[in-house]
């Protein structure tokens, strides 16, 4: 008998496993420390709270995440996205108030194969609560707070080594009381970020592959030291490169969008013991 059914999704490289079928809330532990051996995060498709929404995303640790986000809305309209053809669906998604709306377009088609192959999806993010320059830790960083995340980001030309980030996103992890918390290596001189991610909930720490909200994070500090206007750059990452587009009025970010490529995996079966 299946624990859980669930789909391997691909959003530039941060490999998401979507749980479509599970038997309840006593498994989902097991299910998540056996699915994290395949993917760098885990995400439950529920039903949705709010009127308009077609379902719910819950990430494993309750934060937010760009990326499952826009993987999780393609799969959920994957029969219907043919290549050219663009689609809007309404979210709820947990570390997010109230819907979201994801733009999704299909890209390309497998020649024997009729479902779609690979999508890009375009997110409208949580909105950004605070950013600020972080002067209390061991060098300056600046701290991004959005609804369930909060990054920092440490602007360099040589990138931190593997202990001493971690040791840095767990001292500001601890003081910090956010679902979970990144810390991204910017070098803004060749757009590259390194990102690493502590979630709560879930107790992990991973280094991701890629990161929707830390590139959204890295766009909400270029609009918001810019003061008023417009920001678009592309975040290049292990994985691929993130498109961010952010605005801001008044040193206040006002809104901001992330689009990524999308490829959908195997749907599987997670057997109990």
């Amino acid at each position: 008998m299946s624990m859980a059914r669930y789909v391997l999704l691909d959003p530039t490289g941060n490999v998401t496993a979507l749980v479509t079928e599970w038997g309840g809330g006593r498994e989902e532990r097991k299910i998540t420390q056996a699915l994290m051996r395949e993917s760098e995060q885990v995400a439950y498709l529920e039903a949705p709270g709010s009127p308009g929404a077609v379902a719910r995303v819950r990430l494993m640790g309750g934060e937010f995440c760009g990326n499952a986000t826009m993987a999780a809305a393609g799969w959920l309209v994957r029969d219907q996205l043919r290549p050219g053809r663009e689609m809007t669906v309404p979210l709820e998604v947990s570390g997010a108030k109230g819907v979201l709306f994801c733009r999704v377009r299909g890209l390309q088609m497998h020649p024997e194969c009729p479902e779609i192959e690979t999508f890009e999806g375009t997110v409208d993010m949580p909105g950004v609560k605070a950013v600020w320059e972080e002067k209390d830790l061991d060098e300056p960083l600046t701290a991004v707070r959005m609804e369930g995340i909060l990054h920092l980001i440490r602007e360099h030309r040589t990138p931190l080594e593997k202990e001493r980030a971690e040791a840095l996103l767990k001292k500001f992890a601890f003081w910090a009381q956010d679902d979970a918390v990144g810390l991204m290596d910017w070098n803004p001189e060749t757009g590259v970020m390194t990102p690493l991610v502590f979630v709560r909930g879930s107790g992990t720490t991973v280094w991701e592959t890629a990161c929707g909200s830390g590139s959204a994070a890295i766009g909400a500090m270029t609009a918001w030291r810019k003061g008023t206007g417009r920001a678009e750059i592309q975040v290049k990452q292990p994985g691929g490169t993130i498109r961010v587009c952010a605005e801001a009025e008044n040193k206040t970010v006002t809104g901001i969008t992330i689009t990524g490529t999308v490829r959908i995996g195997e749907e599987k079966e997670l057997n109990g013991d």
